[in-house]
Order: structure tokens, then C-alpha cells, then sequence
């Protein structure tokens, strides 16, 4: 269409603003005004229910806010009676509907009655049983809502005026026994007000007889004494948390079978508390240097020992981390305490322990990260056959960052990620490997036959003849 001489070309700027007022955000649709916005609710209200409850619950908040608590255990309870399976796309619109009503009970009700909501709350945790038998919860979506709506259950009797502590415990206990599926996990960290100190000695006493009154377990098939012996020691550490109190966590440590799991933990929180030579104390109880345990405490030995001023050692434990590990936090964390003299010899040092590191993959990117890309070319170069195409996380990124100055050991990559594929007739895989051939032609007017360095036509030949079965391969190849 031909525009009117006379006609005046709309302004860049006119046009931006025209589309910045029909994106739909929350001061465009003020512009509407309030009668054609309620028009619209009303509209879609009709034609979707779940915008239904939402709308009665906003208007039962703002205009009888005392009934909220109630309208809510109301939805609760048919949420609680429903039989039907839920499919996979109706967890997360059900999950979201519950977190919405866990905020109004934390929030509207709580402002108006902390009573009703406690109630409210108690009840959307109860429902978790009968909605996880009727649905698959594989995405954790529902899991997550009803384990805040426990804690939050516990802020809720913090809040309460004048709660007996004895009815807390005994409220606490019936939720946590009840428990088949880890709804109630987080309850007992969110009591410490509740409970109070009165209230925590009652708890403290009545788990302990509990653990008193348990048979002793038979042996590594004793599930049942053994799962209500760990469950109530936990509920001990879990009871140390709440209310701050390191001492006690120990206590409850040292009353399981295998301190060794929690020596971290232990360690943790005594350095937490400035604790830091008894954290030590901790550390130390696990002597193998190759256990699991002790490697997973090396950054909590290393703060002990700053803590305590002994700077050698925490020294010497992140050079340690880094030549196990190749961990460039603690290279930098080392390098940060030596002079510039001594920096030099230490990088040097540093650098050779990556050449000879045994997994070439991790060396490769972390010389990458360093960044060393004359020492990783190198590492390419003579270590080909020991790098893992199916490794495409570091591979590609790797050829990526190499392409434009290091053509050949970017192709030598490559040409790794497309072998890997097609050796193992991966099909599913066969995309991704046509790209990285792709790109081995892209650098191929750029390599260099040094060093044994194959062309690209005589790779390509080679490919062909390995795998010239795989059409579907050579179907997304513009073979020439």
C-alpha cells in the first residue's frame, strides 16, 4: 500500500510506546480501568474454575476477611476428599493452587486469627498423605509446598499468644509420628519459639525415653528398630537446631552408630559457634585421608585451621584439594597467601602437576580456565587417544574456545565427539555429531599438516568407509 505523500511517517518513538501499551503488565491493565477489568475477570471467571476460587478467595480477603480460614480448609477438605488420579499435568496447577492458599493462611488469616490459622495450616499438611496416593510427585512440585506449609505450621504456633508448651510437644509429636512421606521434615527446625526451653526439655525427655523403650536391633535386618531408632535421634538433632544448641547436637551424634557420617555437620556448627579448636577435634576423628567422609570436610578443616591461626596447615590442605582435584577455587584461595616470588615457583609447580594430571579431560579444562591454552593445546596434541569423546561437556566447549587461534586441536576435538557418536552408532546423537563435522570443515582451510596431522579428506574418506551403513548419519551431511 502506497502512503500518502501527505502523510506524516509515525515517529521510531511513537511506534515503541504503541507497543509498550499492549504488553500486558500490571500498569498497562490500570489503563483499563477498574469496570472493564472486571468485566474481563467475570468473562474468563465463567470459563475457567480455578480463576473462580482465586477471585472468591481475593474477595473473601478483602470484604470478609474472618471467613477466610474458613473458605480455605473448606477447599482444603474437598481437595482432601477427591479419589481421582492426577495426571502429570495437573500436578503443578494443583501445587501452585496449594502454595496459594499456604500464603493466604501465613498471611491474610494469620493478621486476623492466628488460632484459624494454625488450624488451616495444620490441615493442608494433613492432605499430604491423600494427595501424594493419588498422584505421581516425581517433580517434587507438591512435596515442596507441603514441606513449607510444615514449617510454616511451626511459625504459626510461634506466633500464638500464650500457647502451652505442652501442647506444642504434643501436637509436634502426633504430626511427626504420623509422617510416612517427609511432609513434616522441616516442623521441628521452625519450633524453637514455640517450643521455648520448657517446651524443648519436654521434647528433649520424651525422645529420649522414647529411645530408651526400643528394643535392641537384631542386626542389619532389623529395619523396623533400626528406622525408629534413627528417626529419633534425628528428631534430637533436628530438637538441637531449633533451639541453637550445639552441645546437645553432639549429645544426639554421639548416640548413633556411625558418628563418622556427621563429623562434617558436628564441625559445622561448632565453627559456627567460634568452636573452632573442638571442631578440629571432630575433623580429626576421621584419619583416612582416602575416605569419603574426609574428603567431603577438607574446606571445614581448612577454615578450622584459620580460625585457630594456623595458617601452614590450611596451606598445605588447599594445595592438597587442588592436586586431587585440579580445584581452581582452592589454586586461587593458595595463591592468595604467597608472596610474588613465591607465586612464580608455585604456578610453575602447579602447571606440571596438570600435565601429568591422570584424567586428561579434567586437566584440559582447567587449563582452559586457567588460562594456559598453549599448555592445553599441547595436551591435545599428545594425549588425543586418552581424551573421552563422549565427554561432550568439556570436548566442544573446549574445540569452541580453541577454533579461532588453535585450528588443528580443534578439529582433533571434533573429530573425537563425531568418532564417539558413530562408533557406537548413537542415533539419537546423530544431530549433534553432524554439527561438530560441520564445523571440522569450517576450520579445514586453516589447518596445517603438521605433526601427523590428518586432512580433512582423508578423515572424511576414512569416516565414509567406517561408517557408511549409518544413513541416517550421512542423511544430515551435504556430502559433495
Amino acid at each position: 500500500m502506497t502512503r500518502n505523500p501527505s502523510e506524516k511517517p509515525i515517529p521510531r518513538k511513537s511506534r515503541a510506546s504503541a507497543k509498550v501499551g499492549t504488553t500486558v503488565t500490571k500498569d498497562n491493565l490500570k489503563a483499563l480501568g477498574a469496570d472493564r477489568l472486571a468485566d474481563l475477570l467475570v468473562e474468563l471467571a465463567g470459563q475457567d474454575t480455578a480463576l473462580t476460587r482465586k477471585l472468591r478467595m481475593a474477595l473473601t480477603a478483602v470484604h470478609a476477611k474472618d471467613k477466610l480460614g474458613k473458605e480455605i480448609e473448606k477447599r482444603l477438605r474437598t481437595i482432601q476428599r477427591s479419589r481421582g488420579f492426577l495426571p502429570w499435568d495437573r500436578i503443578r496447577p494443583l501445587a501452585a493452587e496449594l502454595d496459594t492458599l499456604r500464603q493466604s493462611i501465613l498471611g491474610d488469616v494469620a493478621s486476623a486469627d492466628v488460632g484459624q490459622a494454625i488450624s488451616a495450616m495444620r490441615l493442608l499438611v494433613e492432605i499430604a498423605p491423600s494427595v501424594y496416593e493419588r498422584s505421581d510427585d516425581s517433580s517434587g512440585y507438591l512435596s515442596d509446598v507441603f514441606r513449607e506449609a510444615a514449617s510454616d505450621l511451626g511459625v504459626l504456633w510461634g506466633r500464638q499468644a500464650n500457647r502451652d508448651p505442652a501442647t506444642v510437644v504434643t501436637d509436634l509429636l502426633t504430626l511427626l509420628d504420623n509422617d510416612g512421606y517427609g511432609t513434616c521434615d522441616r516442623l521441628l527446625a521452625a519450633c524453637g519459639t514455640a517450643l521455648g526451653e520448657s517446651g524443648a526439655a519436654m521434647l528433649r525427655t520424651t525422645l529420649l525415653a522414647r529411645l530408651r523403650d526400643l528394643p535392641a536391633s537384631k542386626g542389619n535386618r532389623d529395619y523396623h528398630a533400626d528406622i525408629a531408632r534413627m528417626q529419633t535421634i534425628g528428631h534430637l538433632r533436628d530438637l538441637a537446631d531449633a533451639m541453637g544448641d550445639v552441645d546437645a547436637y553432639v549429645e544426639a551424634v554421639k548416640l548413633t552408630d556411625r558418628q563418622s557420617v556427621y563429623i562434617g555437620a558436628v564441625a559445622r556448627r561448632l565453627l559456627d559457634k567460634a568452636r573452632a579448636r573442638e571442631a578440629l577435634e571432630w575433623l580429626d576423628r576421621e584419619p583416612d585421608e582416602n575416605s569419603r567422609f574426609y574428603k567431603e570436610n577438607d574446606d571445614l578443616r581448612i577454615e578450622a585451621y584459620e580460625a585457630v591461626g594456623d595458617r601452614d596447615k590450611a596451606q598445605a590442605q588447599r594445595w592438597n584439594v587442588f592436586r586431587e582435584r585440579l580445584s581452581q577455587p582452592h589454586w586461587k584461595a593458595y595463591q592468595r597467601y604467597l608472596s610474588d616470588y613465591d607465586a612464580i615457583d608455585a604456578e610453575e609447580q602447579a602447571l606440571d602437576h596438570i600435565r601429568n594430571f591422570p584424567n586428561r579431560s579434567v586437566a584440559l579444562s582447567t587449563l582452559l580456565e586457567w588460562p594456559a591454552l598453549d599448555e592445553a593445546t599441547r595436551l591435545v596434541r599428545h594425549h588425543t587417544a586418552e581424551l573421552d569423546g563422549r565427554d561432550y561437556g568439556t570436548l566442544r566447549p573446549a574445540a569452541e574456545r580453541l577454533s579461532e587461534s588453535y585450528p588443528n586441536e580443534a578439529t582433533l576435538l571434533y573429530r573425537l565427539l563425531v568418532e564417539a557418536v558413530l562408533d557406537r552408532a548413537l542415533s539419537r546423537y546423530y544431530a549433534y555429531a553432524a554439527k561438530d563435522l560441520a564445523s571440522c570443515l569450517r576450520l579445514a582451510p586453516m589447518l596445517t599438516m603438521a605433526e601427523g596431522m590428518e586432512s580433512h579428506e582423508t578423515f572424511m574418506t576414512r569416516l565414509k568407509t567406517a561408517h557408511k551403513r549409518k544413513l541416517g548419519f550421512w542423511s544430515l551431511i551435504a556430502v559433495p
